[in-house]
C-alpha cells in the first residue's frame, strides 16, 4: 500500500513518498528458512534486510520490522531533545544522533536509527499585495478565494443522479498549469483598463520547511528512536545510560534544549516504580497482621525473612539461566512472596504451639519440622513441576512468560530450602534471646519470675 506506513505506536503516517508491504509467516511447523537451521524468524529477518539493502539508494529507505503484539510501547530507544529554543533542540538532537550512530559499542546493534522530522517541503506561497487589491475593489479574502480557484477549481454546483449528487467543480486545463508560477499569467478578472491577471495582485516567494513540528509540554520536540537488534550484547537501560553520559559531558553547549527519555523504557520504569511501591506496602500489611496474631514485634521479622531468601534464590537463578528481568518478573516476586510467607508462617505457629506445651526448644523445632515438611515440599514440588514446562520452554520459550516461571520457581525453590534450615535457627536464637533478656530483668528488678507472659513479647 502506497501513501503511508503504521509505525509501533499503531499511527498511520502519511506522505507521498511513504509505502508499506505486510508479510504473512508461514505456520510454525511450514516455516522453512534456509539462512537459519533453527528456523528462528528474527534470524529471517536480519536476513530479508540484507536482501532488500540493495534497493537502499538514492534517497530511498527500506525498513523491517515485525509486527509487536499487545499495547503500543514505541521502539526500544526513544530519546526526546526538548527545550524552548528550536535551534539549541536541533543542534543537540543532531549531536546525539550523531554520537548513537558512530559509538563502536552503540551503533553495530541498533536497528531504524531514525528522528521525527520526517522530510522537508517545498512551499510555494501567494501574498496578496492589499494596495493593488484595494485598487480594483477587491479584498484579500476575495483575492484569496480567486487564487484557490485557480490553483484547485471552484464548485460551481452539482448534478443529480438516480441515486446521489455529484459535484461540479471548475477547473483550468492542466496543460496551461504545467507549474505553480504558471498560475500568475493566468487572467482572472476582467477590467476596463485589460485582463486581471493573478500575478498582478499577488507576490510569490518560494521556501523550505518541515512538513511537521512536534512539541512537548508545549516546547518544541524532536524524538530519536531505534530497536536492538535481537541477541546484541547490549540493553536498553545500558543504551540509555550511555546517553545520560554524554549528555552531562555536551549539556554545557545547548543552554536552551534537555533530554528525556519515553516510549517502552520510560513505560517499564513506572511499572518497576509502581511495583516496588506496592511490594513495600503488602509487606509493612503482612508485618502488622503478623504482630497482631503472633503478639510479638520479633517473630514476624523471623517469618517475612523467607522473602529475602526467595530475592536470593531470584538473583542466583537470573544469573545462572542469563535470563531476563521483566516487569512479569517482578510480579513472580510478588506472588512468590505470598507462597514463602505461608510456609514460613505456619511452621512457626507450630513450633510455637510445641513449645507451649511444654516441650524444649530443641524438641519444639523437631516436632514443627517433622509435622510440617512434607506440605511445605508438596506445596514446593507441585507449583515448580507445573511453571517447569513455562520456565524451561516446552514446546517453545516465551520471554513473556518463561522469564516469570523461572522467576518463580528458582525463588520458591531456594526460599523453601532457607526456610527449613535457617528460620527455625532464628526462632532458636530469638527464644534464646528472650529467656536472657527476662533472666537479666528479674535479677535487676530482684523479683522471681512469675511464669506470667507479657502482653507483647520480644
Amino acid at each position: 500500500m502506497a501513501g503511508f506506513y503504521v509505525n509501533e505506536d499503531y499511527q498511520p503516517v502519511f506522505g507521498s513518498n511513504l509505502g508499506n508491504v505486510y508479510v504473512e509467516m508461514p505456520r510454525k511447523d511450514e516455516q522453512n528458512f534456509p539462512e537459519n537451521h533453527k528456523n528462528d524468524p528474527i534470524v529471517h529477518l536480519d536476513y530479508v534486510r540484507k536482501q532488500l539493502a540493495r534497493f537502499e539508494q538514492d534517497g530511498w529507505t527500506v525498513r523491517v520490522r515485525p509486527e509487536k503484539s499487545g499495547p503500543p510501547t514505541g521502539k526500544d530507544i526513544n530519546v526526546r531533545v526538548v527545550g524552548p529554543d528550536p535551534e539549541m533542540v536541533k543542534e543537540l538532537a543532531q549531536d546525539v544522533y550523531g554520537f548513537l550512530s558512530s559509538n563502536d559499542k552503540i551503533a553495530p546493534y541498533l536497528i531504524d536509527l531514525s528522528d521525527n522530522l520526517g522530510r522537508p517541503n517545498r512551499v510555494y506561497r501567494f501574498r496578496v499585495n492589499k494596495e493593488r487589491a484595494a485598487e480594483y475593489g477587491l479584498t484579500p479574502l476575495a483575492v484569496s478565494r480567486l487564487a484557490a480557484s485557480v490553483l484547485d477549481g471552484r464548485f460551481v454546483g452539482d448534478f443529480r443522479t438516480h441515486d446521489e449528487d455529484v459535484d461540479l467543480k471548475l477547473k483550468i486545463d492542466k496543460k496551461y498549469l504545467d507549474a505553480p508560477e504558471a498560475a500568475l499569467s493566468i487572467p482572472i478578472l476582467q477590467h476596463p483598463s485589460g485582463p486581471l491577471r493573478l500575478g498582478d495582485l499577488t507576490a510569490t516567494e518560494s521556501y523550505i520547511e518541515p512538513n511537521k513540528l512536534d512539541r512537548y509540554q508545549t516546547n518544541r520536540a524532536i524524538t530519536l528512536t531505534a530497536n536492538i537488534r535481537p541477541g546484541a550484547p547490549t540493553s536498553t537501560p545500558a543504551v540509555i545510560n550511555s546517553i545520560r553520559a554524554y549528555y552531562q559531558e555536551i549539556k554545557e553547549k545547548y543552554p536552551g534544549a534537555e533530554i528525556s527519555f519515553s516510549g517502552e523504557f520510560e513505560s517499564t520504569r513506572r511499572s518497576y516504580t509502581s511495583l516496588a511501591y506496592a511490594f513495600s506496602i503488602a509487606l509493612l500489611v503482612m508485618y502488622l497482621i503478623l504482630a497482631t496474631q503472633f503478639r510479638s514485634y520479633l517473630q514476624p521479622l523471623i517469618i517475612i525473612s523467607a522473602v529475602i531468601f526467595s530475592l536470593i534464590g531470584v538473583v542466583f537463578g537470573k544469573f545462572l539461566t542469563q535470563g531476563l528481568f521483566t516487569v512479569n518478573s517482578f510480579i513472580a516476586v510478588v506472588g512468590v512472596t505470598g507462597v514463602v510467607v505461608n510456609d514460613s508462617l505456619v511452621l512457626i505457629d507450630f513450633i510455637n504451639r510445641s513449645y507451649r506445651s511444654g516441650m524444649s526448644r530443641r524438641e519444639a523445632i523437631n516436632h514443627g519440622i517433622r509435622i510440617r515438611l512434607r506440605p511445605i515440599l508438596l506445596t514446593t514440588l507441585t507449583t515448580s513441576l507445573g511453571l517447569a514446562p513455562m520456565a524451561l520452554g516446552i514446546p517453545s520459550y516465551s520471554v513473556v512468560w518463561g522469564s516469570m516461571a523461572s522467576t518463580f520457581v528458582t525463588g520458591l525453590c531456594t526460599a523453601t530450602f532457607l526456610t527449613l534450615f535457617i528460620v527455625p535457627i532464628e526462632w532458636d536464637l530469638l527464644m534464646g534471646l528472650k529467656l536472657k533478656w527476662e533472666s537479666w530483668r528479674q535479677e535487676r528488678e530482684g523479683v522471681a519470675s512469675t511464669g506470667v507472659s507479657p502482653k507483647f513479647d520480644l
